[in-house]
């Protein structure tokens, strides 16, 4: 704080006596010569009994920390010794200067008792709510498994059903296994997702970053989706022909979940449009424009870009939003396993050192772009 200004004037209606903050002048050895109205309200003292005592004796290892408070031009954090020994928990900010003519010092004290006990609370508060937090990311996590595989077994045997392994079906009995079917699997996917961003959250989650193929994992992908692709008639295209680092040092198994969950977005929600995925390096100019400013000379080649688009799925600006906030209760209904799904991508990729980009408007459908570095 600069107050030096202050003091260039002795009339008393100038001095330090209208801040609004406790003043000391102190000698060097800090020894108070004076003190402004204000300090004598803070101690609820008189002049005559803080005159000629020392900056220790009102604020606890004053001495030491006005050190370095004055070395470092900074504030710092300190308990008053009050005159009242049984008023303990008083707590000022304080911040000083030297005048290198006079070699004196200014300190100026703030009484921060009410701020600190409100962010004491705050703190209390939050640490209770991420222990509620952690403790249920715990015992879903747990019980992840057994709810999971419930769902598959309704899922299989529905489908064994509808498959004649029980005998022939009425079209009733056909149409309730199919809705069966469909919303066992529907939930599977929705739960799955969740438990997923629930370990993320309780950082339980331990990457193995060892050197792989990204184009061997991207071909292998396409090959396992390809055919649910055609059942389904969408229409998909990939295109990774401008790639040309092969090398990455992420978890693979993270980034072949990654690319899953794309795929699965795809599959869920593509109807009669066309879906995409485009994999290649991002120009230097969108990492600038982006801020990945890790070094001075960015090499886009240590980068990956997916760009990921489907044209049956539309978001609506408020969902845009408020997208990668999961707990956020929007006018439109969605899977949430849809949001999860987005938001388990965005904690993965952030953990990379990574970001992701959501675009969305009529007519053209959606946009999922995220990079990627390769170490």
């Amino acid at each position: 704080m600069k107050i030096l200004k202050y003091f260039k004037s002795q009339k008393e209606e100038t001095n330090f006596n209208l801040l609004p903050d406790g003043i000391f002048t102190l000698e060097q050895d800090g020894k108070i010569i004076d003190v402004n109205n204000k300090v004598l309200e803070m101690y609820e003292m008189t002049r005559f009994e803080i005159l000629g005592r020392y900056f220790s004796d009102f604020v606890e290892n004053g001495t030491s920390i006005l050190n370095k408070v004055v070395q470092n031009k900074s504030t710092a954090t300190v308990r008053a010794l009050m005159k009242n020994e049984e008023i303990r928990n008083v707590f000022f900010e304080i911040s000083a200067i030297r005048n290198p003519e006079t070699l004196k010092v200014y300190v100026s004290a703030r009484n921060i008792t009410k701020q600190k006990a409100e962010q004491k609370t705050i703190n209390e508060k939050y640490a209770q709510a991420q222990k509620i937090i952690d403790g249920k990311n715990d015992f879903l996590i747990d019980a992840s498994g057994s709810i999971l595989s419930s769902l598959v077994s309704i899922g299989g045997f529905s489908r064994a059903l509808l498959d004649g392994i029980g005998g022939a079906l009425s079209e009733k009995q056909q149409k309730y296994l199919n809705i069966i079917n469909t919303n066992s699997k529907d939930l599977s996917y929705d739960l799955e997702k969740l438990f997923a961003l629930f370990k993320l959250e309780s950082k339980k989650v331990q990457y193995n970053n060892k050197g792989f193929d990204l184009i061997s994992l991207i071909k292998s992908i396409d090959r396992v989706y390809k055919k649910d692709f055609q059942d389904k008639k969408i229409i998909f295209s990939l295109d990774y022909s401008t790639l040309t680092q092969r090398d990455c040092y992420l978890d693979g198994e993270v980034i072949e979940y990654i690319l899953r969950c794309i795929m699965d977005i795809f599959l869920r929600f593509a109807n009669l449009g066309k879906c995409s995925l485009n994999i290649g390096h991002p120009p230097v100019d969108f990492l600038k424009q982006k801020d990945f400013s890790a070094n001075d000379s960015l090499d886009s080649t240590k980068y990956v870009l997916f760009e990921a688009k489907i044209t049956d799925l539309v978001f609506s600006q408020e969902e845009l939003d408020n997208i990668f906030d999961l707990y956020y209760k929007g006018s439109t209904k969605r899977p949430i396993g849809l949001k999860a799904t987005l938001n388990l991508l965005k904690l993965y990729i952030n953990d990379f050192k990574g970001d992701i980009w959501v675009y969305s408007k009529q007519n053209f459908g959606t946009m999922m772009t995220f990079v990627l570095p390769l170490k």
